[in-house]
């Protein structure tokens, strides 16, 4: 019995995390809160090129993880944030992490921005539910109304549930870096210190052009639909763009994988998706809110179009899944060859805590 239900886990976890592969699936939301201060701006352009390895790791998690990312840019007291709610459209959320950029005063309030996040974000109410906050940061973190003060908001979000991690960003500082141990400390959460660089590894592979065409491929097994279907379609592509803008061809490599993950979900404008959710009907569909090429088929047709797209999308899936496992190997190689380090980089900081803190809700990581 023990030898079967060794196999049961062990193929478990070889199989590839297609999009909405779920029955049994958990809440996972995280949100970054990011000084927007003059110093910020390498880390910011860090979080852009690393976010969807961050994601890739996510999304190989068990059980299978339904993903939310809310982002909050602080650094004017508590006079001005820049607040962007949980969401699981991954491509609104890169969307709105590209507007970060260091234009705050230099006032940073980490009690204040970390109340914000856990009084203002809609969190997951389900129990199991993975919860975490990471406050992004460099200057001590003691600053603001008493409170205001992170030892006076902080402490009230371990009673929420959720988890505060504090990544502090630069040169090591003794008092700087009190503060921010403690903001960890006081919930349940990680303390990392990371180059005010963002610390970022970055390697090109032979993997990365293959990729690159498979997800110009995923693009094209899309059908838009409603109000939101062609800006979704568009973002889509445009958010291709950006990552290309930040980090070239192994940033696009990254989000082709996630795109073939189980996190990324456009049911909100993508037929396919759509379809997928039990409660959705096709026929409900409004004829005037497809695509004019749809409008001209019946019914039938409709539904064959829609699967023929799923099948086509899930065998370029397929593909993305196995030459991402050849890149992160490369990657992994690469990096032992070089002996390079990634203990202070932004992204592994962020992994090394949902790895942990994961782990204490019941969730597993592949490797």
């Amino acid at each position: 019995m023990k030898t079967l239900v060794v196999a049961a886990v062990m193929a478990l976890a070889a199989a590839p995390a297609l999009a909405n592969e779920a029955p049994n699936s958990a809440r996972v939301d995280v949100v970054f809160c990011i000084d927007r201060s003059g110093s910020m701006q390498q880390v910011i352009d860090t979080a852009k090129q690393k976010v969807w390895g961050i994601v890739n790791q996510i999304a190989k998690s068990k059980p299978v993880p339904v993903l939310r990312i809310g982002l909050i840019g602080y650094g004017s007291a508590d006079i001005e944030f820049k607040f962007f709610p949980l969401s699981d459209d991954l491509d609104k959320v890169y969307e709105s992490l590209m507007t970060f950029r260091t234009d705050m005063g230099g006032d940073e309030w980490v009690g204040a921005a970390a109340k914000k996040a856990a009084d203002e974000m809609l969190w997951a109410q389900e129990k199991g539910a993975l919860k975490i906050i990471f406050m992004v940061g460099n200057e001590t973190a003691a600053q603001g109304r008493p409170e205001l003060l992170y030892t006076k908001t902080v402490p009230e979000i371990i009673r929420k549930d959720i988890v505060v991690n504090a990544i502090y960003c630069g040169n090591p500082n003794p008092e700087e870096l009190r503060t921010w141990k403690e903001v960890a400390s006081l919930a349940d959460g990680q303390f990392t210190t990371i180059d005010l660089s963002g610390g970022a590894i970055t390697i090109e592979t032979p993997m990365d052009k293959d990729l690159i065409e498979l997800n110009k491929k995923l693009n094209g097994t899309y059908v838009p639909f409603g109000r939101e279907g062609e800006k979704g379609k568009d973002n889509q592509a445009l958010q291709d763009k950006n990552s290309v803008a930040n980090g070239g061809a192994p940033t696009l490599a990254a989000r082709a994988s996630a795109k073939a993950g189980v996190c990324y979900d456009n049911k909100g404008w993508d037929l396919v998706d759509a379809c997928k959710q039990k409660e959705f009907k096709l026929e409900s569909v409004k004829v005037e809110e497809l695509s004019k090429e749809m409008q001209a088929m019946t019914l039938e047709q409709r539904k064959a179009h829609v699967e023929k797209m799923q099948k086509d999308r899930e065998a370029v899936q397929k593909q993305v899944v196995e030459s991402s496992k050849k890149r992160d190997e490369y990657i992994a190689n690469e990096v032992k060859t070089r002996g390079l380090t990634q203990d202070k980089a932004f992204d592994e900081a962020v992994r090394k805590a949902i790895r942990e803190q994961g782990g204490r809700k019941g969730f597993t990581y592949q490797d």
